[in-house]
């Protein structure tokens, strides 16, 4: 309801900063908000319907391939079926083709990965991007419009940053409000119950499917992500203080630390 009265509020400014302007204008707003609001939803909803809802029957049909093979003492577990190929899983499957030992090995691959992690990029810094000034306008715009958009989707300058100082962190103000709680490092879906009511969650990144712990968290962190990144948008919507783009927050901060969040000086103090 807050959030609402807030929404009717600004919009009600808008209109009043538009009426001395050109009925062009006018009609360009309204015309402008309604295509915003039709097309607002999809956000939530797409990832769903073209993504995740697929992505599932796929994992079904894989799961059933692996517990037939587990049942034949192919695998140890179903779940070793997604350390196969699709070219390598459906041979095993028709043909009873032996894989333990190829699954052996990238099993020990993936665990060596986990345990050695690479930085975050290599070599030097990349160059500048390169001029568009001998596009068409049109197309320049449009160009520029993308690049704008990708950076404040993903904050990939201030993402890629490295810091030492656990006691202050900074990053993207993402959401503002100041919060003070108990840091709880959740770093992917297979932790979500380790949330606490109130507590600070610092993680890599979210997708729609992290919305859930919104309403319980009193603050979030990131190491990466922009300002209009999923987790930014939804921490505003729920008017939770949020700093983005800390680059390896996770790693400078530790469970049951206390810290002071501030989402509008992109700033996070450990007390």
């Amino acid at each position: 309801k807050r959030l609402q009265d807030q929404r009717q509020a600004q919009l009600s400014e808008a209109r009043a900063l538009l009426a001395s302007r050109s009925e062009e204008q006018k009609t360009r707003f309204e015309e402008t908000l309604r295509r915003a609001e039709k097309a607002y939803p999809v956000r939530e909803e797409h990832g769903f319907f073209d993504r995740d809802a697929p992505v599932a029957l796929l994992r079904y049909a894989l799961l059933e391939t692996g517990r037939r093979l587990a049942e034949r003492s192919q695998l140890n577990a179903t779940d070793d079926v997604f350390f196969l190929e699709f070219e390598e899983a459906c041979p095993a499957l028709a043909q009873r083709e032996p894989v333990l030992e190829l699954i052996e090995r990238r099993r020990a691959e993936r665990n060596w990965v986990l345990a050695n992690p690479g930085p975050a990029s290599y070599g030097e810094a990349p160059p500048a991007p390169p001029s568009l000034a001998s596009f068409p306008k049109e197309a320049r715009q449009a160009a520029e419009g993308v690049f704008w958009a990708l950076e404040q989707t993903f904050g990939t300058q201030m993402s890629g940053q490295v810091q030492h100082d656990a006691r202050n962190i900074t990053g993207i103000a993402a959401s503002s409000g100041r919060y003070t709680g108990t840091v709880r490092v959740v770093k992917d879906e297979s932790q979500f119950h380790l949330i606490q009511s109130g507590d600070v969650m610092v993680c890599p990144i979210t997708s729609p499917v992290w919305s859930v712990l919104f309403p319980s968290i009193g603050a979030l962190v990131t190491d990466s992500g922009g300002i209009l990144s999923h987790l930014a948008i939804i921490a505003r919507e729920y008017a939770i203080p949020a700093v983005v783009a800390t680059g390896n927050a996770t790693e400078l901060l530790a469970d049951g630390q206390r810290v002071t969040v501030d989402g509008a000086a992109g700033e996070v103090r450990a007390l």
